[in-house]
């Protein structure tokens, strides 16, 4: 799990200080809760922005919580530290202060962002109620902090929203049928039934483009490519069917004499596949092997 850093967005964010007038009205004070009420009028304002996704596969997130900050000091301040609690549907997940340092421009805007990159495993590992749902909601709190010459001021924040979450389809190999057989040309067809489950998703899931390669024992028998695959609705499944073809005369003895008794063959699917989930397409590889009864 990678650790959170501040990252500056698009280099817009530039060096920080007090302004001078509140400066020179504070020297004076000696405690830091007094400092903070009477640097309100100064005091740099945190909005949370939006939660951009920068990398999503089946297997994890990764996600940046961009925030603004509005500075209304005529001088530069530095924002020196930034403490965050990170939890989903109410179980805290992350949390950690980051003492890098950023720079914030002086009457204005600036963008600043904190990347966060979680496992589903763990995710679901620790959030019981993750099933059958596309978004968690999540919180996010801390507080950040900016030097003045009399000591650290903080300002809290706590912020809600959702959290994207996917959970990978179950792919099987249910089966393997009998096509046409074709002693007198040497020839076979097979149907082998792979089989599409969304267990635990929230949404319908789209597949599209499953390039396939099928292995007969240790013989590579067959590729290609189904375009043809129907939506799977959540908690639901659904079969579809593979075309392996055959010259039995390249695939040796013990797989012709399992067509031609229907036994059992050993069965390899590898493939990739388009899966089209409520964060866009996100590719899928399937390994799947398995010993099947020809029917």
């Amino acid at each position: 799990m990678r650790t959170p850093f501040l990252r500056p967005h698009a280099l817009r964010v530039a060096s920080v200080a007090l302004a001078v007038v509140a400066v020179a009205s504070l020297a004076s004070c000696n405690r830091l809760g007094g400092l903070a009420d009477a640097l309100a009028p100064y005091t740099p304002k945190l909005h949370f922005k939006t939660l951009s996704i920068q990398g999503l596969t089946f297997t994890s997130i990764d996600v940046d919580f961009v925030f603004t900050i509005d500075n209304p000091n005529p001088l530069d301040v530095k924002l020196d530290t930034f403490s965050y609690a990170l939890g989903l549907e109410g179980v805290r997940l992350l949390s950690g202060v980051n003492e890098q340092g950023v720079a914030l421009k002086a009457r204005g805007s600036s963008e600043l962002s904190l990347p966060v990159s979680l496992k589903f495993a763990d995710i679901f590992a620790a959030v019981s109620s993750a099933a059958g749902k596309d978004n968690l909601g999540f919180s996010l709190s801390g507080d950040f902090g900016f030097m003045t010459p009399v000591g650290l001021a903080k300002v809290p924040f706590e912020e809600e929203g959702s959290f994207p979450v996917i959970h990978t389809p179950d792919v099987s190999l249910q089966g393997i049928r009998m096509g046409k057989l074709d002693l007198l040309h040497q020839t076979a067809s097979l149907n082998l039934d792979i089989g599409l489950a969304n267990k635990r998703g929230g949404s319908a899931l789209a597949f599209s483009g499953l390039d396939y390669n099928v292995a007969l024992g240790a013989n590579p028998v067959a590729t290609g490519l189904v375009n043809d695959i129907p939506e799977v609705g959540a908690g639901a499944s659904q079969t579809v069917t593979i075309p392996v073809n055959l010259d039995l005369r390249s695939v040796g003895a013990a797989i012709v004499g399992a067509i031609t008794g229907k036994t059992s063959l050993d069965v390899k699917l590898g493939a990739t596949v388009q899966v089209g989930t409520p964060f866009g397409k996100i590719p899928l590889t399937i390994d799947e092997s398995g010993n099947l009864k020809i029917l």
